[in-house]
């Protein structure tokens, strides 16, 4: 072949890589000098201090060992904190690149790209892979080799040509890499998960949309990839609540209706074949699931955390504005604003980059500062819920000046499902009273058949009853049933029945829960109206501990029990008063391991156990949550 030839060639796919990647511009590259005038100095200088602390970090090798832990131990935390250590340190190397635009950060950002095509046979996570070690010809999509996916094409996006410049050949291998690894799988093998209308389903999906957009170079094989975006993303839509309720919890909301949300934004740029065309009713579904994150919302980015969710958490400012935005949704922008301001996003952006995901997201943080100037304009306030109720999700949120209640109906088969029908939590001034635990460190134990063993997923450790000793059973048909919410006259209420929660051996034929916030009266109050048609009080073999029927309240704070009746909470600030005559109570401390849930709560959660006298087959008891002051 002559050298005439070879360059005809190469000028040809020159041209057909160039016109590939034409018809997505959703921002300026790298090399325009449209980052340093929209970005202010101070917010440049400190992307470009955090590339500085990784300018020479070593690219070392995940040990193999680490990765079979998963299987051999059950530990998958040592994989994820060093891979996902590895792609915050890429990421942030080549933000600051972006932010100076001087080629200093180059060599390392070339080295890191040879990390992720040389040192690295598998880009996800152990948790994810079939074997004990990750070969070169299985190549599962998972959240993470889709992530890794995304976010090395944002790279190619944004830097390809100072590569290019450095080092002829490396854009090509990364994408030649990106399309062996990720594209041909998602397009070409069966995949679980895009049947789901979960959180893999649309963060998996953004990345393959923006991957296709960027690294696709060819037309049949991007048009296929379209189709099959746009119905990943239809399933998901059609299997997604209409109040716009994330059953996977609070936490998983950016990664859930979010990404969803990041696929219609970059549509926006995309050729009219890949955008996806909504209805009304599901436009109305987006800007509920958009809506979700602010209902949740309880102070000082606290949040109803039912499901796998975190109560202390920091929604990222990078998609959550955005998608405000987008909605034109003030509530949503304003908490944005709110916790841009609360860790000075202006003045040091790495901290919340650093925090917006298990490492970095490149292409949602650029979004974010492509409308620095809308946000910049923003209020900065959080959202109040006076009273909410989502139909679907049989979710009610309730306040006022004084309580916070947000309680749940729902099924067993949600994702994420912790068994919890008929739980709530309240809060008093803004403060923890009745808690839901929330998510833990996951472990191999938390998605396998053995999860309702953990504390943290079982209905012993929820405020929900035990009824003959026994708790409630996942699966889809042990449910709430006849579930109703009210607001009037500054009463919020939220009543369902629980019977169907429990197996036959539970010998219940009715339970009625009724959860009430009343603003007059000041106080929340808890009634359960139930028919047993037996009592079976067993014994455990293990500990000869007695099991009968019993309400737990799972307290934040040590509770002092001052009398038959009377529990000091909070302090001292809340009384939980209740009818000795049906009820008594005895109180435990909860004993946590370390990790996620120890330190979300600081080891300070006890449980509280409130009998039924066990010669009531049917009664109607009450309880109530007082303020003292």
């Amino acid at each position: 072949m002559t050298k005439k030839l070879i360059m005809i060639i190469g000028l040809v796919l020159s041209s057909m890589l160039m016109k590939a990647q034409a018809f997505f511009v959703p921002f300026p590259k790298a090399g325009d000098k449209y980052w340093q005038k929209q970005v202010p100095v101070a917010m440049r200088n400190d992307y470009i201090r955090l590339g500085n602390l990784y300018q020479k970090k070593p690219w070392n090798a995940i040990p193999a060992e680490t990765f079979a832990e998963f299987r051999t131990n059950g530990n998958r935390t040592r994989y994820e904190e060093a891979s996902f250590g590895i792609r915050k340190q890429f990421v942030c190397l080549v933000m600051a690149e972006i932010m100076q635009g001087r080629g200093r950060f180059l060599t390392s950002i070339r080295k890191g790209l040879h990390y992720f095509i040389e040192k690295e046979p598998w880009w996800g996570i152990p948790a994810h892979y079939p074997k004990d070690h990750p070969e070169k010809d299985i190549q599962p999509v998972d959240l993470f080799n889709a992530e890794t996916a995304g976010m090395l094409a944002w790279t190619l996006y944004m830097l390809e040509d100072e590569i290019n410049r450095k080092e002829k050949g490396l854009c090509d291998s990364v994408r030649s890499e990106i399309d062996r690894r990720f594209l041909q799988p998602v397009l070409n093998q069966p995949q679980g998960w895009k049947n789901n209308a979960n959180n893999w389903n649309t963060w998996i999906t953004s990345n393959w949309l923006e991957t296709v957009l960027i690294c696709e170079q060819d037309a049949k094989q991007r048009d296929a990839a379209f189709k099959g975006v746009q119905q990943c993303l239809r399933t998901f839509l059609k299997g997604y609540p209409d109040d716009g309720g994330c059953e996977e919890g609070v936490s998983y909301w950016d990664c859930a209706g979010a990404s969803f949300f990041e696929s219609l934004y970059f549509m926006q740029f995309a050729p009219k074949q890949a955008v996806l065309t909504l209805n009304e009713a599901q436009k109305k579904k987006v800007e509920n699931m958009g809506r979700f994150i602010t209902t949740m919302y309880i102070n000082d980015l606290t949040f109803v955390n039912f499901s796998d969710a975190q109560a202390q958490n920091i929604p990222n400012i990078n998609i959550l504005f955005p998608y405000g935005a987008y909605l034109q949704n003030e509530q949503m922008m304003q908490l944005a604003a709110y916790v841009g301001k609360k860790y000075q996003y202006s003045i040091k952006p790495s901290t919340l980059f650093l925090k917006s995901g298990n490492y970095p997201k490149l292409g949602r943080e650029l979004m974010l500062l492509s409308m620095l100037p809308k946000y910049q304009e923003t209020a900065a306030v959080e959202p109040k819920t006076e009273d909410a109720y989502l139909a679907n999700s049989q979710i009610m949120v309730a306040s006022s000046k004084n309580w916070f209640v947000a309680a749940k109906g729902g099924n067993n088969a949600e994702s994420h499902n912790h068994n919890d029908i008929g739980n709530f939590i309240v809060y008093q001034n803004n403060q923890p009273v009745v808690i839901d635990l929330g998510r833990d460190t996951y472990t191999s134990k938390s998605f396998s058949n053995q999860r309702f063993e953990l504390m943290n997923c079982r209905s012993a450790y929820h405020n929900v009853p035990i009824i003959n000793g026994l708790e409630q059973k996942d699966g889809r048909k042990y449910r709430a049933e006849k579930v109703s919410h009210s607001f009037a006259d500054g009463v919020s209420s939220l009543s369902l029945n629980l019977e169907k929660a429990y197996t036959e051996g539970a010998h219940v034929e009715k339970w009625k829960r009724t959860i009430v916030l009343d603003r007059e009266y000041n106080w929340v109050e808890v009634t359960e109206q139930y028919k047993l048609d037996s009592l079976q009080i067993e014994k455990d073999r293990l500990n000869g501990q007695v099991f009968d029927n019993q309400i737990i309240l799972m307290a934040y704070g040590k509770p002092v029990v001052q009398k038959a009746g009377r529990i000091l909470l909070q302090g001292g600030m809340v009384r939980l008063e209740y009818d000795a005559q049906y009820l008594s109570a005895s109180v435990e401390k909860v004993q946590m391991t370390d990790g996620i849930m120890k330190t979300q709560w600081k080891d300070n959660v006890y449980r509280i156990i409130l009998r039924l006298n066990d010669n009531y087959l049917m009664a109607k008891v009450k309880y109530r949550f007082v303020g003292i002051r």
